[in-house]
């Protein structure tokens, strides 16, 4: 069972296109902790920080860099089931990993 966590948002709720852009720049094989994180996110520092807090919260992203067999199945440009989260039933899946 997974330690439950209450910090590491920023305060920010997780918007709509975040977690795409994510995983895209996950996928790019970028960090989230290097400096260069903001101009490719195009977010400020603390904004870096929640992406990577909720793809965390949402089992998207394992470890730095590591992305969950989820997030692929989900968001790949390929072949992802809703890569933008437009059904309701991928929105309902995440909800279901966050709790």
């Amino acid at each position: 069972m997974k330690k439950p966590v209450f910090s590491g948002h920023e305060s920010f709720a997780c918007k709509s296109h975040w977690l795409k852009r994510g995983y895209d720049f996950v996928l790019a094989g970028h960090s989230f902790n290097n400096e260069d994180a903001v101009v490719h996110l195009g977010v400020g520092k603390n904004m870096v920080n929640s992406i990577k807090y909720w793809m965390r919260a949402f089992g998207l992203l394992k470890a730095e860099g590591e992305l969950t067999p989820l997030a692929h199945k989900l968001m790949s440009d390929r072949n992802g089931y809703d890569p933008f989260f437009e059904d309701m039933g991928s929105l309902w899946l995440l909800h279901f990993n966050l709790i």
